[in-house]
């Protein structure tokens, strides 16, 4: 698995972010209001919201993912969007688009309060059914964030070389190794 596997450091995600504010500013379009997709979006649109100087920040949340490369059937939103957006701008983020259905939910979601919705994430899966209006790089394999090492090494520990991977890429020792 650990081949299948691409770990992003906090320096390459800032990186990213700032390329992905960068293209946004590029093509004209000034968002009033950005909304994140919880819970990977939360860091993207932070970011953002200091690059393009959006103050006003929002969240919604959509549970598609139950464990790594496992989904539940449909993306379900389980928080809904909170604030007024009829007629304003809005950025929608998210970390990665990887099948496309989650974006998809979310932007019907927001659309459906009659916002002017662009949608923003720094990774895209070559497969996916929905292309954002503005993303970094493409990538085809199973990516982690630095926001969620433990969580997939709760979901794929028990593939040393995955382990081995993750435990080098955060400076680490092998904590199943120790104490031998």
């Amino acid at each position: 698995m650990a081949q299948r596997i691409e770990v992003i450091t906090w320096e390459q995600l800032q990186r990213d972010i700032f390329r992905l504010g960068e293209k946004i500013v590029e093509s004209g379009f000034k968002p009033e209001v950005i909304v994140v997709i919880a819970r990977g979006g939360w860091v993207v649109g932070r970011i953002l919201s200091d690059i393009l100087g959006v103050k006003k920040v929002a969240g919604i949340t959509i549970k598609f993912y139950k464990a790594v490369e496992k989904r539940e059937k449909e993306p379900e939103i389980y928080q809904s969007l909170n604030i007024d957006v009829k007629g304003k701008r809005v950025l929608l983020v998210d970390d990665i688009v990887d099948t496309g259905k989650t974006l998809s939910k979310a932007l019907q979601h927001v659309k459906e309060r009659h916002a002017i919705v662009k949608t923003a994430t720094p990774y895209v899966k070559p497969h996916t059914e929905m292309w954002p209006d503005y993303y970094v790089r493409v990538v085809d394999k199973w990516v982690v964030f630095p926001y969620e090492y433990f969580e997939t090494l709760e979901d794929l520990g028990h593939d040393e070389s995955v382990r081995e991977t993750l435990n080098a890429s955060i400076g680490i020792k092998d904590t199943a190794k120790q104490g031998d």
